[in-house]
């Protein structure tokens, strides 16, 4: 496969992220200039909004990977990318919140070109190389993600529309880039029909219900994703809270915890899974994970949450091993319904997540006997352990398994 295809695909990944985080800083501000500056009225349009999107996300990626296995990946990607630098340029010329949402549900369903990006990755590398290339794609994706917000902030505050602007500009030139250096990983003999249940957004669940491994996985990935997106959603809050920490802190934290991830996965994450193999390093991550959320919900003083960070570079390996288990356990005609699955339960996760995570921090944060800031933490904790146990269910062997399920 020429380099110039791999260049590509980790291109597009790093766009995605880009793209989605410079949107971030300035979509509540478009909302609310077209909710007429009505503060309650703009926080409830960006909630539906926002819902839309993952709604969008968790339906239609599995079947934008199944289309992929049907006409291969390279039409699928530059079709979603084209769709996404015209969505882009909608967000941009809306005058009203209809046609932004209607904008914001497309560019959900136009966001499963990740889940096909993912799949050219199992395409073209070999079985026991595949949590490596996960781990640098995580990486350029963690670039892209924490980059993404800065950008969009210095270009906010030329306006809120700029951004989008912005962002259509990088998708069309990535369109026209792939259009002549990307050639396609799946070949005629390794594509699968399309059939009418392709249709239905729960194929993916239904179809890998055969597989203990895959749909073991599910669950984990499933409950990985809640204990994730309910930290990051309360994270700000708990500093201010616990810590007193104002934006100043909060930026600095945010950006050290990026920072660590982001070598976490380009550095820590490959050779991990490259000596201890996949399943190893996703207990290993899992448990890291449970360790780290359990640490933060006793922090009391700054230098004990940076300290906490220790745990992140093990617990950032878990994603990249996941994606290797799962992407070694199905044929290669499945690989695109596999990551777009992959996608729609990440993008579920994240739409239960953050409210939950929200919810219980201010049942808790309040003054009262049963008083406990790091409450939501202690959820995290409790979730990543959950799929701690999932995964390795999952991963054991099929022996060890039928023991367990005798009473």
């Amino acid at each position: 496969m020429p380099n110039s295809a791999v260049r590509f695909i980790l291109v597009t990944i790093f766009l995605d992220a880009m793209g989605f985080g410079m949107l971030a800083p300035v979509l509540p501000h478009l909302v609310a200039e077209l909710s007429g500056g009505d503060a309650a009225a703009g926080a409830a349009a960006f909630g539906t909004i926002q819902a839309a999107y993952a709604a969008c996300l968790f339906l239609f990626s599995p079947l934008i990977g199944r289309l992929s296995d049907r006409f291969g990946r390279r039409p699928v990607i530059l079709v979603a990318l084209a769709g996404a630098a015209v969505d882009q340029v909608v967000a941009a010329l809306a005058g009203s919140l209809w046609l932004l949402l209607a904008a914001r549900a497309v560019a959900g369903l136009c966001g499963g070109s990740a889940a096909t990006a993912a799949a050219y990755v199992a395409d073209v590398t070999p079985a026991e190389k595949r949590g490596t290339a996960f781990a640098v794609a995580g990486a350029v994706f963690g670039i892209g993600f924490v980059s993404g917000p800065a950008i969009g902030g210095l270009l906010g505050d030329l306006g809120p529309r700029v951004p989008f602007w912005a962002a259509a500009g990088l998708t069309a030139a990535n369109f026209l880039y792939g259009l002549f250096v990307l050639p396609e990983s799946l070949g005629r003999d390794r594509r699968k029909a399309l059939d009418i249940h392709a249709l239905n957004p729960f194929a993916g669940l239904m179809a890998w219900r055969r597989s203990r491994v895959v749909a073991g996985l599910f669950g984990a990935v499933f409950l990985f994703m809640l204990a994730q997106s309910g930290l990051q959603a309360t994270w700000v809050l708990f500093t201010d809270v616990a810590l007193g920490w104002g934006p100043r802190e909060v930026g600095v934290s945010l950006g050290a915890l990026g920072i660590v991830a982001i070598l976490a996965q380009a550095l820590v994450g490959p050779k991990l899974i490259g000596r201890f193999g996949p399943r190893k390093t996703l207990l290993a991550g899992l448990a890291a994970t449970v360790f780290f959320c359990l640490a933060l919900a006793f922090v009391r003083a700054d230098w004990q949450l940076y300290a906490t960070l220790v745990f992140v570079p093990l617990a950032m390996a878990s994603g990249p091993a996941a994606q290797a288990v799962l992407s070694t356990g199905v044929e290669a005609t499945e690989q695109g319904l596999l990551q777009g699955t992959i996608s729609g339960v990440t993008g579920l996760a994240s739409v239960f997540g953050p409210p939950i995570g929200a919810w219980t921090f201010g049942h808790f944060a309040s003054p009262g006997p049963l008083q406990f800031p790091g409450a939501a933490f202690l959820l995290a904790a409790l979730l990543a352990l959950a799929a701690l146990g999932a995964a390795a269910r999952a991963v054991s062997p099929p022996g060890e398994a039928a023991r367990r399920d005798v009473p």
